[in-house]
């Protein structure tokens, strides 16, 4: 999340580093001083249009802005079995979903929450299970996917030259003749 304070203070030294009154930067922004002020104490934050010109103006590129600024919370230790689908809900979603990836939330795995994925998050799950980037028990996991993923995660383990004979058991007799070699 974007910290307030930080911000405030990061351009409120900008600013003096430039040696600019509020009001000098309110004119060059077309905002009232009342604006820089609040925007300094951490109390509000500028609309893009703006952010985009007080970068300008004081030379820094957005993304070092927005970085220096961002402050990520540790929801570790918060995230569990049960409260898992409420914060993939939330705005942490791409950071919790990576850290499951990671394995860094255990207990709890990529298949228990691989439901709750969009379309192209499965598929970016099933390219890393490809690849081996994530180590999952393929017996558990192939019976999560739809048709169209199954032909995805089977076409690439047979790319990759895996052994499917362990799980061969959960295929259906035309993908037994499609990805089973004698």
């Amino acid at each position: 999340m974007l910290n307030l304070i930080k911000f405030g203070q990061y351009i409120t030294e900008k600013r003096l580093e430039l040696n600019m009154t509020q009001q000098q930067i309110a004119n060059k922004l077309y905002v009232t001083p009342q604006a820089v002020s609040k925007w300094e104490r951490g109390e509000s934050f500028p609309d893009i249009e703006t952010l985009v010109l007080l970068c300008y103006d004081y030379n820094i590129p957005i993304d070092s802005l927005l970085n220096e600024c961002f402050e990520s919370k540790n929801l570790s230790p918060k995230i569990t079995l049960e409260n898992v689908e409420e914060y993939l809900h939330s705005t942490h979603r791409k950071e919790i979903l990576k850290q499951i990836i990671d394995q860094d939330l255990l207990p709890i795995r990529i298949t228990t929450i691989f439901y709750l994925l969009n379309v192209r998050e499965r598929l970016d799950v099933i390219d890393k299970v490809i690849s081996g980037d994530i180590d999952i028990d393929y017996t558990e996991f192939i019976v999560l996917l739809n048709p169209a993923e199954r032909k995805r995660f089977l076409s690439g383990l047979l790319e990759n030259n895996c052994n499917i004979i362990d799980f061969s058991h959960l295929l259906s007799p035309l993908e037994k003749t499609r990805y089973i070699r004698d």
